[in-house]
């Protein structure tokens, strides 16, 4: 269990409920944008069919948006989890301390850096990319 002072324990808590925050309303302000547009092909006179194109293009993109601030949102709850219970900031796959700096940067970390390099490089992510 890697322990963290009250401040640090702290100035995490803040940081993901603030994440928290900003991606429930960046969802509601989305779902509510796709609701409009789905709406408003119908609701106004398409001049032709490029544009009503561009309508569904823009709510296709916002509901993609929408499905990847709702996997953040899962990301930072379930982070929010492991701070309460006390196993934040240790890697899943090799149970050593993720870096202070790395969970600032990115508090929803699961794995150290080196362990997400890996998992990136198997996975055919970022660091495992090929032409």
């Amino acid at each position: 269990m890697i322990e963290f002072s009250a401040a640090e324990r702290e100035e995490f808590s803040a940081q993901l409920a603030l994440r928290n925050a900003e991606l429930v309303a960046e969802i509601e302000t989305k779902l509510a944008q796709a609701k409009t547009e789905r709406v408003a092909p119908d609701a106004v006179s398409v001049t032709d069919g490029g544009d009503k194109a561009l309508l569904e293009a823009a709510s296709g993109l916002n509901l993609a948006i929408v499905r990847r601030d709702v996997e953040e949102l899962r990301a930072i709850e379930a982070a929010q989890a492991r701070l309460a219970e006390g196993t934040f900031g240790s890697c899943t796959d090799c149970g050593e301390a993720i870096a202070c700096d790395r969970l600032r940067a990115h508090p929803a970390a699961i794995r150290c850096a080196a362990c997400q390099n890996e998992f990136e490089r198997r996975s055919g992510g970022i660091h495992g990319a090929k032409l």
